[in-house]
């Protein structure tokens, strides 16, 4: 069998009798493994299924199979290429070939399980019965969610500077991996977009309360709860935990982008505060946006 890696994909290639008599055997001594296979003929896929006693027809309905019994998960791409694992249903691999990445798209869904939790339950009425279960769980959710945004912020800002070339600091010190990130921003002339109005400003809030804490806040700490002098509480209002909610979402949208495409997204294309003034309708509005995004042009956080 051959190991085959390219761009997008790595795959084991079946290409000959041997290899697939080589792939049946791994079956017959029950190795564990979870790979993607490609076989350069439709009849040695035919002939993998039949070895396995899966029916041809059976498997062309859905294009997967999976026995329970056996922890066999047989699954075909549109692609052509074909997932197989003796372990049962396990992720294919990791999101990404960037750690940094990895570990940020990893946060995201923390966090947006969080939020999401968070938002359904303070739309239930029932929550505001002190006696209700919904109320007794703010207790648990309101240090989950402070926790993990930290955690989010530090592992974003991480993501942008590996995707930008530039090494983070071997810190978990909120303040300066944000400053570090803002200097790359500027110095990269990413600054005045998209990234930084929706994205950096709105995570500042939370890197500005983090600073605020007394006691030598320790965010390494945080998953201990031993920060003694941390009383932080979140306060549960729907609009602040959707508008929190989009800037995850877009955030996560950006790192991908940026990872895919690069410079090119349109997170990072300039002079976001001229569009904006651009599409104000009214000196009211223009007023607005002034006192909102006037650092945009200044090259300011």
């Amino acid at each position: 069998m051959e190991f085959i890696s390219d761009k997008d994909e790595k795959y084991v290639l079946i290409s000959k009798q041997s290899d697939l008599d080589e792939l049946i055997d791994r079956f017959t001594q029950r190795e564990l493994f979870a790979y993607q296979f490609r076989f350069s003929e439709r009849d040695y896929f035919i002939g993998l299924l039949e070895a396995l006693k899966i029916n041809y027809e059976d498997f062309t309905e859905k294009y997967f199979h999976f026995d329970s019994l056996r922890k066999l998960h047989i699954s075909e791409s549109e692609f052509g290429y074909v997932w197989i694992s003796t372990y049962g249903l396990v992720a294919k691999n990791r999101a990404t070939t960037n750690r940094a990445v990895n570990s940020c798209v990893n946060q995201y869904t923390v966090v947006k399980l969080l939020l999401e939790k968070a938002i359904a339950t303070v739309q239930n009425e029932k929550v505001y019965d002190v006696d209700s279960y919904g109320f007794g769980y703010l207790s648990t959710l309101s240090p989950a969610l402070f926790h993990n945004l930290i955690f989010y912020v530090e592992v974003f800002c991480k993501a942008y500077l590996s995707l930008t070339g530039v090494e983070a600091k071997h810190t978990h010190k909120l303040s300066l991996i944000y400053q570090k990130t803002v200097e790359t921003m500027i110095s990269k002339n990413h600054n005045n977009s998209m990234f930084q109005a929706l994205i950096l400003d709105q995570l500042y809030k939370l890197v500005a309360h983090v600073g605020s804490i007394p006691g030598d806040f320790r965010e390494q700490f945080i998953k201990y709860d031993d920060n003694p002098l941390d009383d932080t509480t979140i306060i549960f209002q729907p609009d602040d935990l959707i508008g929190m909610m989009n800037v995850i979402e877009i955030s996560n949208d950006f790192i991908n982008d940026y990872f895919y495409i690069g410079t090119k997204t349109y997170f990072l294309e300039s002079g976001f505060y001229k569009k904006l003034l651009g599409k104000a309708m009214t000196e009211e509005k223009k007023k607005k946006i002034k006192d909102m995004y006037s650092h945009l042009a200044n090259g300011k956080k």
